[in-house]
């Protein structure tokens, strides 16, 4: 397991990512429509639990993946033969891919929860 660990630490960001998707999901389900940026307010849905996971979850990320990046550096001096690479790959590509859909902001709905 200790072996591992970097490795589910550096899935957090795709984790975050469907929680968000997840939220936007249910607010569909809920309003019978797709969400719009102030409309309606994400915090008036009441969704409480949700919605806060997802703000905890983001502020979060740096600490996981500082935590990711030291856990395969200690994995590693432990096991001398152990490679970092994969789960710092991993995390790279984790962040790149959170941070390329907020840019891009498919339905807008980074900016609908973050309003």
């Amino acid at each position: 397991m200790r072996t591992k660990l970097p490795l589910l630490l550096a899935a957090y960001p795709l984790a975050w990512l469907s929680l968000l998707y997840l939220f936007v999901l249910r607010a569909r389900l809920h309003l019978g429509h797709w969400p719009e940026p102030y409309h309606p307010d994400p915090k008036d849905l009441g969704f409480t639990v949700h919605h806060q996971a997802i703000w905890i979850g983001l502020m979060a990320l740096p600490v996981v993946a500082l935590a990711t990046v030291a856990l395969a550096l200690v994995g590693r001096r432990k096991a001398g033969d152990r490679r970092i690479w994969p789960a710092v790959t991993f995390l790279v590509a984790s962040i790149a891919l959170v941070i390329f859909v907020a840019r891009l902001d498919p339905g807008g709905f980074f900016n609908w929860f973050a309003d």
